[in-house]
């Protein structure tokens, strides 16, 4: 796991919601690879790109359980990181989005996270999602399939 990321120094990635919920939330299995990526990112040696989306599902579960504090400590990681971009929704992401969902028949979420990243320069998207299948223009990541 470690060699991809390693090579993303120095580059634009697009993080999917579930990579700042393992991290955050330090999901056993991949909290080491992932807090090296953000530690990578925190010093700048890597750009992380997410869209507005990844606020929302980050927040559905806390407030669901009524945890407003891991809530706030989420606000404020989205908010203050270093060098991780919160893209909101724009005419060029949507556009983006629509020919994605068109074209790969994906969920709309996925395309405007994806979109986001491509709109936004990033080479690859990681993710764990296993069904986002290989999209032209970026390389899709699932974190499980790194060895």
């Amino acid at each position: 796991m470690t060699s991809f990321f390693k090579n993303l120094k120095s580059r634009k990635v697009g993080v999917d919601t579930m990579i700042f919920i393992y991290a955050f939330e330090e999901h056993p299995g991949y909290l080491v690879p992932l807090r090296n990526f953000f530690r990578n990112v925190e010093k700048g040696e890597t750009e992380a790109v997410t869209s507005t989306i990844s606020i929302i599902e980050c927040l559905v579960q806390p407030y669901r359980r009524k945890d407003f504090a891991l809530a706030a400590r989420y606000m404020v990681l989205f908010r203050n990181f270093p060098h991780l971009s919160i893209i909101p929704m724009t005419d060029d992401v949507a556009e983006r989005a629509a020919f994605l969902r068109a074209h790969y028949n994906l969920k709309t979420p996925d395309t405007i996270q994806v979109a986001t990243a491509l709109v936004s320069g990033c080479r690859a998207f990681l993710t764990n999602d296993q069904t986002l299948a290989p999209i032209e223009g970026i390389n899709i990541v699932i974190l499980d399939r790194l060895s």
